[in-house]
């Protein structure tokens, strides 16, 4: 079983995405982190034996968090043990790490992080490589996962550049993109 963590901002206006909140305003900023979250779960679903942990900022936000975002994910989930399931989807709020064979993390702000970059970066980890990194074209990380076991020697594997969306300039080159009209039906939902 692989986890893929992503850290979330309890979505509330004047606390997301500052630079686009400047720009456009606080509510519009927290409109648009909404969306950029939604798509970027949305293609997230179907991961193959693996568990999507979300960490929420601030800590006691887990529950305003799972009201909002769960509901638009999926109509049905089942709980078990903190551990929320529906079709295509195993989503956790926090939790042991103990069990997992490869931990990642990823950008949530980072909607072209699908499940298919996810499935590459992860083939063979173990065997061909024990480190991945996914860079941004500003020198960030949009994913990094590590195998807990599996040689040392072994090369680390580097996905394709892919960017994140912090400003308006990000956000209008997305809305341009071929995620541009998932990003639109996201943004309309969110109103």
């Amino acid at each position: 079983m692989r986890l893929l963590t992503l850290q979330i901002q309890e979505p509330l206006p004047g606390q997301v995405l500052p630079e686009m909140a400047a720009d456009h305003g606080p509510e519009e900023a927290a409109r648009r982190y909404r969306a950029i979250v939604l798509v970027t779960l949305r293609q997230l679903r179907g991961l193959a034996d693996s568990r999507i942990r979300l960490e929420v900022s601030p800590a006691d936000a887990d529950e305003a968090v799972r009201f909002w975002l769960l509901p638009r994910l999926a109509p049905q989930w089942q709980a078990d043990d903190g551990v929320f399931r529906s079709e295509g989807w195993e989503i956790d709020f926090g939790g042991d790490t103990d069990g997992f064979e490869v931990q990642a993390r990823g950008e949530i702000l980072c909607p072209n992080l699908g499940a298919r970059w996810v499935h590459a970066g992860l083939l063979g980890m173990g065997r061909t490589a024990t480190h991945v990194i996914g860079p941004t074209p500003d020198d960030g990380i949009y994913f990094e996962a590590f195998a807990t076991d599996g040689p040392d020697e072994l090369p680390t594997r580097i996905l394709p550049e892919l960017p994140v969306i912090r400003t308006s300039g990000d956000w209008d080159q997305a809305m341009a993109s071929a995620l541009g009209a998932s990003l639109k039906k996201a943004w309309e939902e969110e109103k």
